[in-house]
C-alpha cells in the first residue's frame, strides 16, 4: 500500500506531513541512548496527539492544547515504560501497560477525559471500555473500533508464517525457517507486521522482546489515528436513554502507520528510527 492513495483530505495530508517530520528529525537522535529514546517517545507522542486533536476539531483553545500535549506527554512516558518491561521480559505487562498509555493519548486527541475510555488492541478490533464516572458524554459500556491497516498487516502475517500463537496477550506467529533477506540485507529472524511480532522458531528471547517492542510502536500509531467516519456504526442514544451494552463505533484507516511505514521504507535498514529504538531497547545495541 502506497500512502499517498488514501490522502483524501487536507487533514489527513497534514497529519502524515507531521508524522513523516517528526519520523525523520526521531532517526538520527535515537542512535544515542534511552534517555533521547525516552524523550522522543514523550514530545512525538505529545505533539501528535495535540495534531489528531485538531485535525478532529476538538482543539479550541489553550485547555485543550494542555490536555493534549499533558496526556500525549504522559502516554509518550508510558509507551516508553511499557518497552523497558518488555525488553526485561515482562511482556504482557508491558502490552497491558501501552494499551493503557494509548488510551491516555486516544481520549485526549477525541476531546474526552483522557482517562474516560481504557482500551485494548487485539487484532484488527481494538475494545474501549467505559470508566464509570469519567465517561460522562458515552451512550455505552464497551466501545469497539476497527482498524483497515491491522486488518491487511494480519493478512501479511499470515502469508509469511507458518502458524500463530496467542503469546503474553498479543496475536503471535512462528515460522520454521528463517525470514527472506530484504535489499540485501538478512536472512532475518523475526519481523512484525503493525501490532502482530513473528519470530523464528530458533530465535532467542532477546528477538521476541525486539519485536514486540515494533508491536508497540504501531499502537502508539494507532492511538493518534483519527477515525474516519466512513458511515454510522449506529444512532448515539438521546441524553435521558440508558447506555447499550456495547457500540460498534469507529473505523481507523491507519494513515499515520502507513506513512511512517512508508518513510521507513525509504531509509536504509540501519537509519530506521523503528529499529534503532527496538535494537537499543532490547539488545542495547545498534542496527
Amino acid at each position: 500500500m502506497h500512502p499517498p492513495a488514501l490522502m483524501h483530505s487536507r487533514a489527513c495530508r497534514r497529519l502524515i506531513a507531521v508524522t513523516l517530520l517528526l519520523g525523520a528529525c526521531a532517526g538520527n537522535a535515537l542512535a544515542a541512548d534511552r534517555t533521547k529514546i525516552r524523550t522522543l517517545n514523550i514530545g512525538v507522542q505529545a505533539v501528535m496527539t495535540l495534531v489528531s486533536g485538531a485535525v478532529q476539531g476538538k482543539v479550541h483553545g489553550l485547555s485543550d492544547v494542555a490536555r493534549c500535549l499533558g496526556s500525549g506527554a504522559v502516554a509518550g512516558y508510558g509507551s516508553y515504560e511499557a518497552k523497558i518491561f518488555v525488553s526485561r521480559g515482562h511482556v504482557q505487562r508491558g502490552w497491558l501497560t501501552a494499551n493503557v498509555a494509548s488510551s491516555l493519548s486516544e481520549n485526549a486527541a477525541a476531546g474526552r477525559n483522557p482517562v474516560s475510555q481504557l482500551g485494548y488492541t487485539a487484532g484488527p478490533i481494538r475494545l474501549r471500555f467505559a470508566v464509570p464516572g469519567l465517561d460522562r458524554d458515552g451512550d455505552a459500556y464497551v466501545y469497539v473500533d476497527a482498524s483497515v491497516y491491522e486488518m491487511a498487516t494480519l493478512v501479511r502475517s499470515f502469508q509469511d508464517n507458518d502458524r500463530m500463537r496467542f503469546r503474553s496477550g498479543l496475536i503471535a506467529f512462528e515460522r520454521d525457517t528463517l525470514y527472506p533477506a530484504d535489499d540485501g540485507i538478512g536472512p532475518f529472524t523475526g519481523t512484525t507486521w503493525g501490532i502482530y511480532p513473528a519470530v523464528w522458531t530458533g530465535a532467542g528471547k532477546e528477538v521476541w522482546h525486539h519485536e514486540v517492542i515494533h508491536a508497540i510502536q504501531s499502537l502508539q500509531g494507532g492511538a493518534v489515528e483519527p477515525p474516519f467516519r466512513l458511515f454510522t456504526w449506529a444512532p448515539r442514544r438521546k441524553a435521558a436513554s440508558p447506555r447499550r451494552p456495547i457500540r460498534f463505533e469507529h473505523l481507523q484507516l491507519g494513515l499515520v502507520n502507513l506513512g511512517t511505514d512508508w518513510a521507513a521504507a525509504r531509509d536504509d535498514y540501519q537509519d530506521r528510527w523503528q529499529e534503532i529504538e527496538a535494537y537499543r531497547l532490547a539488545e542495547d545495541v545498534a542496527p
